[in-house]
């Protein structure tokens, strides 16, 4: 018996021991194990305390890594996986350059964990993706913002309420998504329904949410994510939510696409339009056009928020720098009037926007990648097939061979570039490069840019022209928060305003 028992130990011991060996073996070959590791070891088993360090420590893990292999490739741990991370602008146009083996859709579906979050449907046709990148610039886009700069002085007094001419705090972060998702949704879905608070609310909600379990997620191990997957229903709940309050509005335009067909001359000039066009061909369900619209609201408006609240503490901090904007902004309103003229040609709060994008950012990471096959990158290093990878943003922005005293917030850094060199595009907010890239960078850089700064202009503007702003407290901004990746204003951040008298102007004329 005794015998026996040794054997069966011993068969035990053996088997334990050729499935570490196999699994070393394939440690070993991987060729994702030839990228340099920043943030702690490789090895298996002390990976998952590397992927704590960069959970915990993803600012600092980042710069490291950019610092010592520049214009390279660097590999960071996540719990079940590595992520790649593109460091310098030379790798970045690298990127750039080999979109069709590094797929920019399948990289922002595996960035955001959209299979457990999203419809799958939506995610095997992105068209909606395409609809904003076709009609979100150029003539269309032009045509779109008179509504969207008339829009900007309704959201505001719909959400910024003050007190007779004394000062009043403004809780910035939910005043300006309120704000930001009411005017976005005038181009996206029009008048009446851009200005319901449960409608608004439910694409609040729809973003938040996407926020939250694609955060969660990240930090998940594979195994887990499968576990808990059917549980994750909150964004497609928040579609069932939206549906009834789109669906009249969607029926009444099927109709009149039905009887008038190309007679439809007043057919309205809007997302939700747009993605009905390509939707109705396809006959798809009122609950796949809603929760495409819902994923625009959320990629349009979330990181729109963050920038604008950076951008009004830095004018309430700094009253010389909200001066030099304000008068900017009347001079071009009394020459052009409230229109994408006056607001293309606000350098100097284009300038501060750029700038905050630059210094702050939304993300500390960009241009999210996935390789459709085995990529050999041109210093040899082989990217598997499956391989996701990111671009570091934050150190990069921060790089002093790049950018003149880059550790320092100059907010008319780029409206003195334009000045100097007369090249106004190359300095816009909207315009990236390999040494900007809050937008990502390229053919696939993000398609509602152009929109956004728009967007964020105008109600700058507004809120400038029309407000004196300062902070609160003891005068010092509050500390910006860095969670995983994501650069985050801090909650319950407020400034204080109050009313202009003579001399403030609304949109509307």
């Amino acid at each position: 018996m005794l015998a026996l028992m040794d054997d069966i130990q011993s068969a035990v011991f053996a088997c334990v021991a050729v499935v570490i060996a196999i699994y070393a073996v394939r440690w070993y070959t991987d060729p994702i194990n030839s990228i340099p590791t920043v943030g702690g070891s490789s090895l298996p088993g002390l990976s998952l305390l590397t992927a704590w360090r960069t959970v915990h420590n993803c600012r600092e893990v980042l710069t490291a890594g950019y610092r010592k292999y520049p214009d390279s490739v660097f590999k960071i741990a996540m719990f079940d996986s590595w992520l790649v991370i593109a460091s310098g602008r030379n790798m970045i146009e690298e990127v750039r350059k080999r979109h069709d083996e590094l797929s920019t859709t399948l990289g922002i579906q595996e960035a955001l964990r959209s299979r457990y979050i999203r419809d799958r449907q939506v995610m095997t046709d992105e068209y909606h993706v395409r609809v904003v990148k076709e009609k979100m610039s150029g003539r269309t886009l032009q045509a779109m913002l008179p509504d969207v700069i008339e829009e900007v002085s309704i959201a505001v007094k719909d959400h910024i309420a003050t007190q007779g001419s004394g000062w009043t705090s403004l809780e910035v972060v939910p005043a300006m998504q309120k704000v930001i998702f009411q005017v976005n949704n005038r181009a996206f879905v029009g008048p009446v329904l851009c200005r319901s608070k449960e409608y608004l609310n439910v694409a609040i909600d729809f973003s938040e949410h996407t926020f939250k379990w694609s955060a969660i997620l990240s930090v998940t191990p594979e195994f887990v994510r499968r576990i808990i997957a059917p549980f994750i229903n909150e964004a497609k709940n928040d579609t069932r939510r939206a549906v009834p309050l789109l669906r009249p509005i969607i029926e009444e335009r099927m109709k009149a696409q039905a009887d008038l067909g190309e007679g439809w001359h007043d057919k309205p000039n809007d997302i939700l339009q747009f993605v009905l066009d390509k939707a109705i061909p396809k006959e798809e369900s009122m609950f796949l056009i809603v929760h495409r619209l819902l994923i625009v609201n959320h990629a349009a408006s979330g990181n729109s928020v963050n920038a604008i609240t950076y951008v009004l503490y830095h004018l309430a901090e700094n009253p010389d720098i909200l001066q030099a904007c304000r008068e900017e902004a009347e001079a071009k309103i009394a020459a052009d009037g409230w229109t994408s003229t006056a607001l293309a040609n606000m350098w100097r709060l284009d300038s501060i926007l750029r700038e905050t994008l630059r210094y702050h950012g939304t993300a500390l990471v960009s241009m999210n990648r996935l390789a459709t096959k085995d990529v050999v990158l041109s210093d040899g290093t082989r990217l598997p097939k499956g391989t996701f990878m990111q671009a570091a943003a934050y150190p990069l922005h921060r790089d002093g061979a790049l950018v003149e005293n880059a550790h320092t917030f100059d907010p008319f850094r780029y409206a003195r570039m334009r000045d100097a060199d007369g090249e106004g595009l190359k300095h816009q907010a909207s315009t990236t490069s390999p040494e900007y890239i809050p937008f990502g960078h390229g053919q696939h850089a993000c398609p509602g840019r152009y929109f956004a700064a728009y967007v964020l202009k105008a109600i700058l503007a507004h809120l400038i022209v029309n407000y004196d702003l300062k902070l609160g407290g003891d005068g010092s901004r509050p500390p910006i928060r860095y969670v995983l990746s994501a650069v985050l204003p801090p909650p319950g951040g407020c400034v204080l305003l109050k009313e202009r008298g003579e001399g403030s102007t609304t949109t509307t004329g």
